[in-house]
């Protein structure tokens, strides 16, 4: 059984087990869609690769599965130490985002006080990532893959964590970019983000990875995430040293984010629209009671609009080109 089977068909709760491969290599499965991996000998870094913390954004799932298979068979030599995560087994079970709440927002203890499958999910999360990375003192990774409900001008692009007082990582940019990646987004404050807390709490290199669209499983088309596997590969045989520089990747920061304040809250631009869609000063991206978003200047966009959240939730970010 392939490590998304089993995490599906145990949606809740799984019993820990473990299993000595030929190639020396430890696999302990932790939880339902955790799955800890011990190579023979230490590596150069401590990886998290997650996925499905979505449960509609099955691409991820399929690659980190095709992972486990290659580590499996042998075919890919682990070299680092390796966490994964499939985040939401309940939800990809229901072809659905999540089941009651968006688990990418209950993380760095936003779940407390909720009782919700997803509250108790990212607790359990939090707990084995705490764990993971306090055992050794390698340089800390978190790719946190996704795919978007909406198109995009950059079919896929990264999401950069608020990094407070820390630099950006130019060499992660750069890997990020030889992973396919047309653009990074530079946060401006904290979030309840899974790729934030591991950054924020934990000194990780982390990131908020938008590989494509949407799909159902068995629908993707792997051949478009060919140069993301291959740098996956090398975070696992510890072939990547992150050692080029970012040529041509488009960097953008944050000028606003649009919060929901009532039901009355509306979006002024198609349905349909890409992600990353540009726009002149002037433009009305959004209103709702009392407020007006309306570009500041040329070349603004939006990234992540979504209408049906909470009222007091991010509704959509406008994003302008920077440099590092």
């Amino acid at each position: 059984m392939s490590f998304l089977e089993h995490s599906l068909e145990h949606e809740l709760s799984a019993p820990e087990h473990s299993l000595q491969l030929d190639t020396g290599v430890r696999l302990e499965f932790l939880d339902t869609g955790i799955l800890r991996v011990r190579p023979l000998s230490g590596g150069h870094y401590r990886v998290l690769i997650s996925c499905g913390i979505h449960g509609n954004e099955t691409a991820p799932m399929e690659m980190v599965d095709q992972l486990f298979a290659e580590i499996k068979s042998g075919e890919l030599a682990v070299n680092n130490e390796l966490l994964f995560i499939i985040g939401n087994p309940p939800a990809a079970n229901k072809a659905k985002r999540f089941v009651d709440e968006n688990l990418n927002r209950l993380f760095s203890g936003k779940h407390q006080g909720s009782t919700t499958q997803e509250a108790a999910r990212a607790r359990r999360i939090e707990q084995v990532t705490s764990a993971y990375f306090a055992e050794g003192s390698e340089p800390r990774l978190h790719y946190d893959l996704h795919t978007a409900i909406r198109g995009s001008q950059f079919e896929k692009f990264a999401v950069y964590p608020y990094l407070h007082k820390r630099h950006w990582s130019t060499p992660q940019i750069g890997f990020l970019e030889r992973c396919g990646l047309g653009a990074v987004l530079l946060s401006n404050q904290p979030s309840g983000t899974f790729s934030y807390f591991t950054s924020h709490q934990f000194g990780a290199d982390a990131f908020t990875v938008e590989l494509g669209k949407v799909e159902k499983f068995g629908d993707n088309d792997m051949t478009k995430f060919a140069d993301a596997m291959q740098g996956l590969r090398g975070l696992v045989d510890a072939s990547e040293r992150f050692e080029s520089e970012p040529r041509s990747i488009q960097v953008f920061e944050v000028v606003e984010e649009v919060i929901k304040r009532s039901d009355n809250f509306k979006l002024h631009f198609a349905d349909d629209a890409n992600n990353f869609t540009e726009f002149a000063k002037g433009a009305v991206l959004a209103t709702d009671i009392d407020y007006e978003y309306k570009t500041q200047r040329d070349g603004e966009r939006f990234v992540f609009p979504i209408t049906n959240v909470p009222i007091g939730q991010r509704a959509m970010l406008v994003v302008a080109p920077t440099s590092i």
